[in-house]
């Protein structure tokens, strides 16, 4: 199965060629990887010449540059326009997929029925401190929910079924599943295929992050009143999963009721920004405590 890895790239001067090393490492004879398009959109720093220094030594890598940064949405619409393959894999650029992840994320596929797989994030934070111990939270419980239903995130793979997604929203990947279960295909979720991470490691960039995935789902359901949003956002659900998580020590328990006040308080934040305020960051400010998932900075 042949099949186009996207990369959706701005300002990841930090990470870019680390993934790119981690990517090229499977040769298109033994697994399918056809190329690897990098859309740079409006970068400043040393992405763009990253990128092309290393499709210099690989002609399966493409540079696809935006001088203008449009949003992650519209990068998406230049990758799935400009693939040669009818297979797709999106992932971020701030992430690092391990050994072997690539290949088990594309192995469903050979089953004609799966038109969208996931695979597992794992972030780096230190869970000692009060936001490791969230951002480490807040994957695990997508984690687990993925066990039960099918949730994407920062590494997606799936069937070229359609020609493009909004490119006024946030929340990409929620698009691309919805538009390709639409078309009669099953999801599955990969927990093998681990990619890496960072979470926020400051309460600003965690306000960014958060309350910009928060305002595109409110976004979604105004354009798609019938679509059903990810059961990560299913309180019910949420809850019953975090109340597993007891006993915790009592700083655990502190940062278990820190974690969800501060869930509350983005989404307080999130419902004045999008219905009062009619804000839609698709366009958003960078976090910049994300941008590097081994930490080395």
């Amino acid at each position: 199965m042949e099949f186009s890895i996207g990369i959706a790239a701005y300002n990841e001067a930090a990470n870019i060629g680390r993934l790119l090393d981690r990517l090229l490492i499977y040769r298109h004879d033994d697994t399918g990887l056809a190329e690897i398009l990098v859309v740079a959109s409006g970068c400043t720093d040393g992405t763009e010449d990253i990128a092309r220094a290393y499709a210099a030594r690989d002609r399966r890598i493409r540079l696809i540059s935006q001088p203008r940064r449009e949003g992650k949405a519209s990068a998406v619409n230049l990758f799935i326009g400009n693939s040669a393959c009818d297979l797709l894999v999106l992932m971020s650029a701030d992430i690092l997929p391990d050994q072997g992840a690539l290949p088990r994320l594309i192995q469903p596929f050979s089953d004609k029925k799966i038109g969208v797989t996931a695979g597992r994030i794992i972030p780096g934070n230190d869970r000692s401190s009060f936001l490791g111990y969230y951002v480490n939270l807040f994957w695990s419980l997508h984690h687990r929910i993925g066990l039960q239903s099918f949730k994407a995130g920062e590494a997606v793979a799936f069937r070229k079924v359609f020609g493009g997604i909004p490119p006024d929203t946030a929340t990409d990947e929620t698009w691309i599943v919805q538009q390709v279960l639409e078309k009669g295909y099953l999801s599955q979720y990969v927990p093998q295929a681990v990619f890496r991470n960072r979470g926020p490691e400051n309460i600003r960039d965690f306000l960014k992050v958060r309350r910009r995935h928060l305002i595109g789902y409110y976004h979604l359901l105004k354009l798609r009143p019938d679509w059903k949003l990810p059961d990560t956002m299913n309180n019910l659900k949420v809850f019953k999963l975090v109340m597993s998580e007891m006993p915790l020590s009592p700083k655990e328990t502190a940062y278990l009721l820190g974690s969800m006040l501060l869930e509350f308080w983005a989404r307080v934040m999130a419902r004045y920004d999008f219905y009062l305020a009619r804000k839609n960051p698709f366009v958003w400010e960078t976090a910049a405590s994300t941008k590097d998932p081994e930490g080395n900075k």
